[in-house]
């Protein structure tokens, strides 16, 4: 792969290794997103950000709507309306939680459950066609270098949020 040796912004140094891995993730968003496009809208009825929800839900179980909100890195007042919403489709649950009635603890509904399986069924299909020239050892050994890269930049903005709050 030839990789462009002009920066990308006038006057900034160019790291091209990091420049490139920036370039890919941002590639692999717009293409993720328009698989996501075609299969959310319009016979879902569920949105991205709906399905983030239930994803978090799915993998982590009930939980409380503040815990989504900082999985996810939205204000609480966000994941409080999707819920709403998504409780009003019949895709999750609240209840009370017993350790502070003021919470509500959220759960993922059966219907939710369906319809997230039904989602990623399909994404993976999709996927899955897309790569075909891929073999499983190779898809798995990119799954553990994009884990990897989203592990360490998570990790890097935790750190300087850390330092803007504290002012360090």
């Amino acid at each position: 792969m030839q990789l462009a040796q002009q920066p990308l912004v006038p006057g900034v140094e160019r790291d091209a290794p990091a420049q490139e891995v920036l370039e890919g993730v941002s590639s692999l968003i717009r293409a993720v997103r328009c698989i996501e496009h075609r299969h959310l809208m319009p016979d879902s009825g569920l949105r991205r950000s709906d399905a983030s929800v239930l994803k978090i839900l799915y993998k982590g179980g009930e939980q409380r709507g503040g815990e989504i909100a900082a999985k996810l890195g939205v204000d609480a007042s966000v994941v409080s309306r999707q819920v709403a919403a998504l409780e009003a489709d019949g895709l999750v649950s609240r209840r009370p939680d017993p350790a502070d009635a003021r919470v509500g603890l959220v759960s993922l509904a059966p219907a939710g459950k369906a319809q997230l399986e039904a989602l990623y069924s399909s994404y993976t299909q999709h996927l899955r066609a897309a790569l075909a020239d891929l073999d499983d050892d190779a898809l798995l050994s990119a799954a553990e270098t994009m884990q990897r890269i989203a592990h360490a930049i998570t990790e890097v903005n935790q750190v300087v949020r850390r330092t803007q709050s504290t002012g360090d």
